[in-house]
């Protein structure tokens, strides 16, 4: 029995590879997600500090899946993991990186574990179908003719799209941010294909800006719009009405219906 156990450490430990990045380790773990890719993590130091680092890959899509944050079952599912392996995020290089850092060496380990298996965790959710055809259907549709009409309106060097615009800001993210001369203009879409998927998405979009209000970075924000699906049916429902009329109540930002898109020429200008 110790020889089998033996046997099973060593087959293992072989599934671990490390490739050396410059000054940044890579270290390929035996954790896969469900689509059947293994985990990487990045090990580098700043100053006495020891950061594992998802190298942004995540973001940049390398485990060849979506990250459905708008979904609201996912997004609980991502903050619970967030919470709960204590990880901590930042913009760079137009990417979301996600992190843990300690000054022992010793913590290294505890550091991968985490860091493998939160990745592991939200790749593989990602897979998991929260939400109905219909409404994917319906916010896929949406996201790209609101992307591509304010593409058609501003050099897309200025525009990025789900985009988080501080670090302190980890969790909200925009659909289309603009920056031009260190200024922000944030653009979040609303939709859902009825009633509570709508209301959710309007009750995203104050949440966002209501936290972006909270910190500092609210003074180099130009514009907050609002932009509004009202293709749907649940556009015209009793139920959301009242939600609808909260916007208007909430000074410094901007409502557009998608009928009034062409508003947003001189606004984004």
């Amino acid at each position: 029995m110790k020889d089998i156990i033996k046997d099973i450490i060593r087959s293992y430990n072989t599934l671990w590879k490390v490739k050396e990045r410059g000054k940044t380790m890579e270290i390929v773990t035996p954790v896969a997600t469900t689509n059947n890719l293994f985990v990487s993590v990045f090990l580098t130091t700043r100053g006495n500090e020891y950061v594992v680092t998802d190298g942004g890959w995540i973001d940049s899509g390398i485990y060849e899946c979506e990250i459905p944050l708008e979904d609201e079952y996912y997004c609980k599912l991502f903050q619970y993991y967030l919470a709960e392996y204590e990880i901590q995020s930042l913009e760079a290089k137009g990417k979301a990186f996600y992190y843990k850092k300690t000054t022992n060496p010793l913590l290294i380990p505890n550091l991968v574990y985490d860091l493998s298996s939160f990745i592991n965790a939200i790749i593989s959710a990602s897979f998991i179908q929260f939400q109905t055809n219909k409404e994917k259907e319906n916010i896929g549709r949406f996201k790209r003719q609101a992307n591509n009409f304010i593409k058609s309106l501003v050099e897309e060097k200025y525009i990025k799209t789900n985009h988080i615009i501080h670090e302190s800001l980890s969790g909200v993210r925009f659909n289309a941010v603009i920056t031009k001369f260190n200024r922000f203009t944030l653009i979040s879409y609303v939709t859902g294909s009825n009633d509570t998927n709508f209301i959710y998405s309007l009750g995203r979009s104050n949440l966002n800006f209501d936290l972006v209000e909270e910190k500092s970075i609210n003074s180099l924000v130009r514009q907050k719009i609002t932009l509004i699906d009202d293709s749907v049916s649940s556009y015209k429902s009793l139920k959301v009405a009242p939600f609808l009329g909260v916007i208007n109540t909430k000074k410094g930002r901007i409502s557009l219906t998608w009928k009034e898109k062409e508003k947003l020429k001189e606004l984004i200008e």
